[in-house]
């Protein structure tokens, strides 16, 4: 995926100063290499619905839990009654070679590629986390306005939080990195071609989750072959 970013509180600065580059470039990394899946046919009643939200939400899960990431870490300490939950979570320690002091930050994700409801729960979440000491940076990674409508009616997308956020000064006082994920002129990967039940291109039902995730473990290598191939 293509990628455009928003800084809200100096997060993009935060996270590219020497001592916490590695995070960054993990989190754009891994965010570049998202797949683009699409699926003609996906809605009987909306031709231009052809991406596969579900394949993204796996991608994502997969590969933050390879680099080490907290799959649904609680976002209040574990002594308050309360069952919210983030997506993601890792704390990155950099040690310095002359002094040995140790700089460490912790990072909390939330990938939103559903209702545009979402994204207030999310920022909820991420003020939670920073109030309790257990984020020191927010990510959020959505879908621009044009992927948003191939996914589905009324996703959030990056161009309506970038509008957003600025206006939430006083209530909002984390810092989030906003990432976009752009499909102008990205490869486009026919999982129909890979796969035509729809059932497991989705993984909604439990007897189709091995499945699904196997599908989606072959596009993550289709994908990073196609990029290694267009920087050659």
């Amino acid at each position: 995926m293509k990628l455009e970013l928003f800084s809200y509180r100096y997060a993009q600065e935060i996270l590219q100063h020497p001592n916490y580059i590695e995070a960054y470039n993990e989190l754009i990394e891994i965010c570049s290499n998202c797949p683009l899946p699409i699926y003609e046919g996906k809605s009987t009643n909306q031709a231009r619905l052809d991406v596969v939200q579900q394949i993204i939400n796996t991608y994502f899960k997969i590969v933050f839990d390879n680099n080490g990431w907290e799959g649904e870490p609680l976002v209040t300490p574990d002594n308050l009654n309360d069952s919210l939950r983030g997506d993601f979570r890792k704390n990155f320690s950099q040690v310095n070679p002359t002094t040995g002091e140790i700089k460490d930050i912790t990072i909390q994700i939330e990938v939103e590629m559903g209702n545009i409801a979402s994204s207030y729960r999310n920022y909820f979440k991420f003020q939670l986390s920073y109030a309790h000491k257990l984020a020191d940076v927010a990510i959020l990674i959505l879908p621009s306005d044009n992927l948003s409508r191939r996914i589905d009616s009324g996703v959030a997308s990056y161009e309506k939080t970038v509008r957003e956020i600025p206006s939430a000064d006083l209530s909002i006082t984390v810092p989030i990195l906003v990432i976009g994920l752009f499909d102008d002129n990205v490869i486009e990967n026919n999982v129909k071609d890979m796969e035509e039940n729809l059932n497991i291109v989705k993984g909604a039902r439990t007897i189709d989750k091995e499945n699904h995730e196997a599908l989606v473990e072959t596009l993550i290598s289709t994908v990073l072959i196609q990029n290694e191939n267009n920087h050659v």
